[in-house]
């Protein structure tokens, strides 16, 4: 868990013209490895964990003290609830209320899997100018704000990765140290996804075209970039692919994909699979974002703005 050098390898940005500088094939990738201090880094001033969650009382808790742990303390936490009941509320503000941050909890009436309209609620109310985002049954690395920090840059978001704790793990992961935590889940044979598991000694960001890979458990946005393409697009209700989607439209308005290894690592506590009944609607609407290239989605962030 040492070591803060990071590598950037290029690959070419599919459909998409890189903006500092243009890439093209190997030798643009050496040339670039060359020049990598001419990336404009712009260091966030400051920076909001969005947490998004749905009746996961005891999982959030230990995602609450992973945060409170971390090596860099967040400006803002805000927790995205789609409709939790009141024990999650009471976990978040009795939490809350010994934190120097600025904390708030959005909810909203639970009226079927509305993550989208949640996140751009939560969203709207960071006043934060960098934007990182966790599911609340994934527990941060006490290192996971500083790696974010670190790997902010003009431009680009950064997709980070997660490891996967087993069921019989999942009932005791974050409650105690992490180290002992992790190890014990390590040889218990509860812990996957080993490359995403430990810090690198050498880490490597590399930009993407693709969008294999986008999850919103572990992303880091520019709200002004979120902001120009209208954030989230409330059109997905039910499961999945609103992050690819999003992923999408920022490229196509050449804000291009960071795919961070070795660093900003979670680790997703097990549960039973999500209901997937509408994901053949969120499939289509997908496809059509990437087929029109979408850069701004037409119910989005704009309906919470003030």
């Amino acid at each position: 868990d040492s070591g803060a050098l990071y590598v950037f390898e290029i690959r070419e940005a599919v459909g998409v013209a890189a903006k500092t500088p243009a890439v093209n094939g190997e030798a643009g990738a050496a040339s670039f490895l060359a020049r990598r201090e001419d990336w404009l880094i712009i260091m966030a001033s400051s920076l909001a964990l969005i947490i998004n969650t749905h009746n996961q009382p005891e999982y959030l808790e230990r995602v609450l003290r992973a945060v409170e742990r971390q090596d860099s303390k967040p400006e803002e936490v805000i927790l995205a609830d789609d409709g939790s009941g009141p024990e999650t509320r009471e976990i978040f503000q009795r939490w809350q209320e010994t934190k120097a941050w600025r904390g708030i909890h959005a909810w909203q009436e639970k009226q079927g899997f509305r993550r989208s309209r949640i996140l751009n609620i939560a969203i709207a109310k960071a006043s934060s100018d960098y934007l990182v985002f966790l599911d609340g049954d994934t527990v941060p690395h006490p290192s996971f704000i500083a790696d974010h920090r670190e790997a902010a840059r003009s431009g680009y978001f950064v997709q980070g990765h997660r490891a996967l704790i087993e069921r019989k793990a999942a009932d005791w992961f974050g409650e105690g140290d992490f180290s002992a935590d992790r190890r014990r889940a390590l040889w218990s044979g509860q812990l996957k996804g080993l490359k995403s598991a430990f810090r690198w000694p050498l880490p490597l960001a590399r930009v993407r075209g693709d969008l294999r890979g986008i999850r919103g458990c572990n992303l880091g946005i520019w709200r002004g970039d979120l902001v120009v393409i209208n954030g989230y697009n409330e059109a997905f209700e039910g499961w999945g692919r609103e992050d690819s989607e999003l992923a999408t439209r920022l490229k196509n308005s050449r804000v291009l994909r960071l795919d961070l290894r070795g660093r900003a690592l979670c680790y997703h506590l097990w549960h039973p699979p999500a209901n997937r009944e509408g994901l053949s609607i969120n499939d289509r609407l997908l496809q059509e974002a990437i087929e029109s290239r979408s850069t701004r989605c037409q119910r989005g962030l704009d309906q919470h703005l003030a």
